[in-house]
């Protein structure tokens, strides 16, 4: 199947989120390096010479703090590239909406950990509820698909009794529900942010019963085993697969390559290898055969879950 990828196209953020997965916050000494448009289109050039893209997404840091990202968008619409952006939309005004659609973005997903204000200041320690909210109308406004980007962390499990009816009175289009995976930021508030497989399940329960009526898309984006929670309990939450290191990749903002957003690893330097031999090393071999257990692949439940968040088992 044809790569996707996360191309972290800017270290850069205007936000400080207690739970934020970015692996440079955990080491300091990653690189860190903004490419400018010219190696942007090099890197892409690179990959495309030898790949078909499922799919590229724009994230950071705030890839909107990038001076280049609406042509980084052209650019790749230009190569038939399908261009998602991820951002906390803090800065998705009313003409940088436009400037974006017009350039080629199919989609957005606008981060939104807290339904109420008080829960979305505790965990990005910011100010940008207000303009967060606005993004996601404005996005809309224009008839981009939208998804709302959340996270399950100890601090705002309140907020998911709101989370779906939101999302129906804003238009959005799907909800992608992460639980906290310690990495990053994250790793300095354990305390706070980390969640027992009980309290996932209790929040997953609500979201199921809620979206009997609505059937709105739920989707549970960071995969989990079905032998800690039983996928079949939820009928009306869609769980998925582990697809890091086999179709979808990381790209991070020097240009290397990386399995998933959270595993800090770097396989190789895309402008100093080709995409098909750093995705056929023994790095990646190793990642994609980290199951939970020795006999995973033996269970009946495998093809649900897939074994679970490989990283989570790092």
């Amino acid at each position: 199947m044809n790569p996707y990828f996360i191309y972290e196209i800017t270290p850069r953020c205007n936000s400080n989120c207690l739970y934020c997965y970015n692996v440079w916050k955990q080491d300091q000494s990653y690189p860190q390096e903004e490419l400018p448009l010219s190696k942007i289109k090099e890197l892409f050039e690179r990959i495309l010479a030898e790949n078909n893209l499922a799919g590229v997404t724009l994230a950071g840091g705030e890839p909107l703090l990038h001076p280049d990202i609406v042509k980084v968008a052209a650019f790749l619409k230009i190569k038939k590239v399908r261009v998602g952006l991820a951002t906390n939309g803090s800065l998705l005004d009313e003409s940088m909406t436009r400037k974006l659609i017009d350039a080629g973005i199919d989609y957005f997903e606008i981060s939104l950990p807290g339904v109420e204000e008080q829960t979305y200041q505790a965990l990005t320690r910011t100010d940008y509820f207000r303009e967060s909210r606005q993004a996601i109308l404005k996005a809309k406004k224009y008839k981009a698909k939208v998804t709302v980007a959340t996270i399950i962390t100890k601090l705002n499990l309140a907020d998911f009794n709101e989370i779906i009816d939101l999302c129906l009175a804003f238009s959005v289009d799907s909800l992608a529900l992460n639980r906290f995976v310690p990495g990053g930021a994250g790793l300095e508030h354990l305390a706070d942010l980390a969640i027992s497989a009980e309290e996932l399940a209790a929040v997953l329960f609500r979201l199921n019963d809620q979206n009997r009526e609505y059937c709105f898309p739920v989707n549970i984006t960071i995969p989990v085993e079905s032998c800690v929670i039983e996928h079949s309990k939820y009928p009306y939450l869609n769980f998925g697969t582990c697809a890091c290191g086999q179709i979808k990749w990381v790209i991070d903002p020097s240009g290397n390559l990386r399995t998933c957003e959270q595993n800090p690893e770097i396989i190789g330097n895309l402008f100093k290898n080709e995409f098909k031999d750093l995705a056929q090393s023994l790095t990646v071999k190793e990642f994609q055969s980290n199951d939970l257990k020795a006999d995973c692949r033996e269970c009946a439940r495998y093809q649900n879950c897939g074994g679970g968040c490989r990283f989570c088992r790092s």
